[in-house]
């Protein structure tokens, strides 16, 4: 019964998904980017990916803070949404190995912050890796 209702709205599902990832990750990406943030600025952030004993700190600083930044701008939009998704996913992999269970030695759902939050993100970006940026979005007309 609701197949045949909601069939024809299947492609808003990765609008959604796009949507939901394109303006939660800037957040994330802002606090890298912004000197006068948290992790003031890529520098900073590099020094934090140093501790973790993240290879080439610098190189991989930008690369996170431009995915969450510029790569979400261009996830809503759809455009490049399988290679996004894939970096987004191995983001909040790492996010969760290093920072979350590694450095601050969280559970799942843990009161001094667990890692349920990324992993809800890893699972909504390999969900648009497998399935695509759907057919509202710029993807299709440059044929991705």
């Amino acid at each position: 019964m609701l197949e045949h209702f909601f069939s024809p709205l299947s492609d808003w599902g990765p609008l959604i998904l796009r949507l939901a990832l394109g303006i939660l990750f800037p957040f994330h990406g802002w606090m890298k980017l912004n000197p006068k943030g948290p992790m003031k600025g890529p520098a900073g952030f590099a020094g934090f990916l140093k501790q973790l004993g993240v290879p080439l700190p610098v190189f991989f600083a930008w690369v996170v803070a431009l995915l969450e930044t510029v790569g979400a701008a261009l996830l809503i939009l759809g455009l490049g949404t399988r290679i996004l998704a894939l970096g987004f996913a191995i983001d909040m992999l790492v996010a969760i190995q290093l920072v979350k269970r590694k450095m601050q030695k969280a559970g799942f759902m843990d009161q001094k912050g667990g890692w349920e939050f990324e992993f809800a993100l890893m699972a909504a970006a390999l969900a648009l890796l497998f399935t695509g940026g759907g057919r509202v979005g710029l993807d299709r007309f440059i044929g991705w």
